[in-house]
């Protein structure tokens, strides 16, 4: 046999023996999504040292307590039995498997804009990620907000699903801030204050709430001077996304904390940047929010 053939032949068999993992790739690039849009920290309960992604974790709010689902791969009590078009009818119009409503505690009012290409990348990587067995816990709310059927209703009157805006005098890294901000770090979601029925607030886009689920004030983020970031410089900025450290060299603490170590801490420095030119431009809104301490050593930042 000649030498090229032996030798196309031995590659062949290491091939058959060691088969290439064609999906390295994608699962690798599902997991920097996964980390953008902070999924280990909502899907795990930290203070009871759950399983990570097995859900339970508990969020009290003024509706009542919501508590996060397992997403691993389980058959039995994850999201084993889904469908990659499940998956989709959930990130994309907050719908189950079995056709009923996910309360808007689920943040598909801003998951729904994630691109078809990062929402298979991080299909790809949940199927990845150790299988858990563990029975997900029921929220527990007050009429009328555990009557179901209403988030049709609430639906029609809150959730956006407009495409973003085509924006063509923008630039390149402005759109990839903008789509990281609003859609996988879903960032509105916590400091866009909420109206009588958890409905996100647009006239104060960014500004900040006093009423956040873990009992701690979030800060206004719209490049307002007085009482927002407008101050802040492009570092100051880098520096609370890369570490958590703020502009007077404190430390942020609670929901914050864990946004950084968990998701923003992850960023590349490209996108990172992308970001802080997003920041820097949206509306500058005055909304003064009273700094709270965290239940962790450091606060909430001002």
């Amino acid at each position: 046999m000649p030498i090229a053939a032996r030798a196309a032949l031995f590659i062949l068999l290491l091939f058959m023996v060691f088969p290439l993992d064609t999906n390295a790739g994608e699962i690798e690039r599902g997991k920097y999504i996964f980390d953008l849009a902070g999924c280990v920290g909502c899907h795990t309960d930290k203070k009871s040292n759950g399983p990570i992604l097995g859900g339970g974790r508990k969020f009290e709010t003024e509706f009542g307590i919501f508590y996060s689902p397992n997403i691993t791969p389980d058959i039995n009590s994850g999201i084993g039995k889904w469908t990659f078009a499940d998956f989709t009818r959930a990130m994309r119009d907050g719908v189950s498997p079995d056709g009923l409503n996910y309360y808007p505690s689920f943040p598909y009012t801003s998951y729904n804009k994630i691109t078809d290409d990062d929402l298979r990348a991080l299909w790809t990587y949940l199927q990845s990620v150790s299988p858990v067995a563990q029975t997900n816990t029921p929220h527990n709310l007050t009429p009328p907000f555990n009557w179901r059927f209403l988030i049709s209703i609430w639906k029609l009157l809150n959730f956006d699903k407009t495409p973003f805006a085509a924006e063509p005098e923008k630039s390149d890294t402005w759109k990839r801030g903008r789509y990281i901000v609003e859609a996988l770090s879903h960032c509105r979601e916590c400091h866009t204050p909420r109206n009588i029925i958890g409905g996100m607030d647009m006239e104060m886009d960014y500004a900040g709430t006093s009423k956040n689920p873990e009992g701690i004030a979030v800060p206004n983020i719209t490049p307002e001077r007085e009482t927002g970031i407008g101050k802040w410089t492009k570092s100051d900025i880098d520096m609370l996304l890369a570490m958590g450290m703020l502009p007077n060299a404190d430390f942020v603490g609670g929901v914050m904390a864990e946004s950084i170590s968990h998701s923003t801490s992850k960023m590349t420095p490209a996108d990172r940047a992308a970001v802080i030119e997003y920041l820097e431009q949206i509306k500058p809104i005055a909304n003064s929010i009273k700094r709270q301490k965290s239940d962790n050593s450091g606060e909430s930042w001002q």
